[in-house]
């Protein structure tokens, strides 16, 4: 089980903005797409109609992409939340 937690799309979308080169992130056809803060390209494919809410599997799989640990996410997290 994932100890990440489950992020709205917005949520999800502000992680990547986070995590990821300045002005890298984009949404297209249905896969966000950037590069992270090493400068390596990701992709996170969403099926069509499901973008409202990302799993925490998923959300776990992505921070390991962006090379975010798991404290470094619960930082932001709960500054999100504070915020």
């Amino acid at each position: 089980m994932s100890r990440f937690p489950e992020l709205r799309q917005v949520e999800f979308e502000r992680f990547l903005l986070a995590f990821s080169r300045s002005g890298t992130v984009k949404f297209r056809n249905n896969k966000w797409v950037g590069l992270n803060r090493e400068g390596k390209p990701f992709v996170v494919h969403v099926k069509h109609g499901e973008t409202k809410k990302y799993p925490p599997t998923l959300v776990e799989a992505v921070a390991k992409d962006l090379a975010v640990d798991l404290t470094e996410f619960q930082k932001w997290y709960a500054g999100k939340k504070d915020a």
